[in-house]
């Protein structure tokens, strides 16, 4: 698993599973965001984006198949 930081106020980091297809968005609160069907071409435009959390809010407007975890 692959982990980025995002350097926000809410988001610390994201993990990306390219084994399963998913990124794991944590939270400062202590939950977890799991996001299935991420194509390893879409978590390498998080990598080269000049704001990863305005990215990581676009990615999971469009994503249907949101977890949430505690």
């Amino acid at each position: 698993m692959k982990m980025i930081s995002i350097g926000s106020k809410q988001i610390p980091y994201v993990r990306y599973d390219d084994q399963a297809s998913q990124m794991h968005i944590h939270y400062y609160t202590g939950q977890t965001l799991t996001c299935s069907g991420v194509a390893p071409d879409q978590y390498r435009q998080l990598l080269q984006s000049p704001n990863r959390y305005d990215m990581i809010m676009r990615m999971t407007a469009l994503q249907p198949g949101l977890t949430h975890q505690k």
